[in-house]
């Protein structure tokens, strides 16, 4: 089929008018405001959202219910960000549907591309009758373009961080005041550990709202198995669950799933179900070979803590050739500090054409403490990543991510 109507999404500037849901509640009204009739598990963060929402969903579908999952970013397309039963939705009907947002669009001011792709995939998960529909927000919370829901079913926070702080500001009290946005009156909310200062913002709104809150306690995960073919873990009195997703923060994500699945009323053998056949591709997703790679979506301080620890929990005491891209807006002197100890070389590539990519020169030009090279291209950095018989960590940006997961996958 002819995707020449993504263009409708792909060609809009990520910011298109002043911050705000005016824009997105006149463009759902004129749609008869398919949102209203779902229910939603409303998911914001810095970081582990994605996750989250996969697990979530992979334990709602165990249960037996039709149901959406809206994320982002996309790694090989924005029909990605759209799926019913784990599936994503079809060209023709993201083009069908696209004509009916562009024909609600005439005469507002311009909606941003996700705004656009989040009322598509409003008539979508409409259309589908999904029982439930489990949506993560794109940027912040309290003006998020997902933020139209009135009453999600439950609001989860997952671990804050410093990202997009020239928006969202810059300390975590700010951060956490626009995630916390997405609490509603009287609706449970799940958090996952947090660091003090945005805990006291989440516990404040819970209060002033009247939202009841269920804090994870990690002090209850005990980890029982732990390779790189996958994890067992208890976490209170739920003994042995298996999750396919590497990391120990992803052990701690699971039982954000664990707890908003139990407000859900789930039973155990759904969730234990649905905690083992989730996927979530490049987050510390592990591709066996000569050598072996590590693809990881980190592209901030936070995530690359993560999987620094990752690496050294799965891989002691060895260093790693880092193949690293990143947009320029991120705190990519940060991710440096953090990774630069865990790397034999760094091999650096632009994630993608655009003047928010960070040029691989510069980024290379920027490491200190190891050798460092700029390819020209993402096949000239796999093949040279190829060269060396160190494990590949590949992180940053999952606009290259996904790029260099297709090329793996196919030898």
């Amino acid at each position: 089929m002819n995707k020449d109507f993504l263009q409708f999404y792909t060609a809009t500037p990520k910011f298109t008018h002043a911050p705000g849901l005016e824009v997105m509640r006149a463009l759902c009204a004129r749609l008869g405001d398919p949102q209203a009739g779902l229910r939603c598990v409303h998911i914001a963060g810095t970081n582990g959202k994605g996750s989250c929402a996969a697990m979530t969903a992979a334990v709602l579908q165990a249960a037996g219910y039709r149901t959406g999952l809206y994320t982002s970013p996309d790694l090989t397309g924005p029909w990605e960000r759209i799926k019913v039963d784990g599936v994503d939705i079809i060209l023709e009907d993201l083009a069908r549907l696209t004509d009916r947002v562009r024909a609600a669009c005439a005469g507002l001011d311009e909606p941003s591309y996700f705004e656009k792709m989040t009322a598509a995939a409003f008539l979508y998960f409409a259309e589908k009758r999904c029982d439930y529909v489990v949506l993560e927000t794109g940027l912040g919370g309290r003006l998020d373009a997902t933020n139209v829901l009135e009453t999600p079913a439950v609001s989860v926070i997952m671990p804050i961080g410093l990202d997009h702080t020239a928006v969202l500001g810059g300390t975590l009290e700010a951060v956490a005041g626009e995630k916390a946005g997405i609490i509603k009156s009287g609706c449970p909310v799940v958090c996952a550990p947090q660091p003090d200062e945005a805990l006291a913002v989440i516990k404040a709104r819970c209060q002033a709202v009247g939202a009841p809150l269920h804090l994870v306690d990690i002090t209850k995960i005990r980890p029982d198995v732990f390779s790189l073919e996958g994890q067992r873990f208890s976490y209170g009195d739920m003994a042995g669950v298996d999750i396919a997703l590497l990391g120990r923060h992803q052990t701690e994500n699971a039982c954000a799933a664990i707890e908003t699945a139990r407000l859900l009323g789930l039973s155990e053998g759904s969730i234990r179900a649905g905690l083992g056949s989730a996927r979530w591709p490049c987050r510390f997703e592990y591709v066996p070979g000569a050598p072996p790679f590590i693809l990881d979506g980190a592209h901030n301080p936070h995530g690359a803590a993560s999987l620094a620890a990752g690496l050294g929990e799965y891989l002691p005491g060895q260093k790693c050739t880092m193949l690293m891209g990143v947009m320029a807006d991120k705190d990519w002197r940060g991710i440096l500090e953090i990774m630069e100890p865990l790397a034999a070389r760094f091999v650096c590539v632009t994630p993608e054409d655009g003047p928010r990519s960070l040029p691989a020169a510069e980024l290379a030009g920027a490491v200190r403490t190891a050798p460092a090279r700029a390819a020209d291209s993402l096949e000239q950095a796999l093949a040279v990543c190829r060269g060396y018989t160190e494990p590949v960590c590949a992180f940053g940006s999952l606009y290259y991510i996904g790029h260099l997961r297709r090329l793996l996958l196919e030898g």
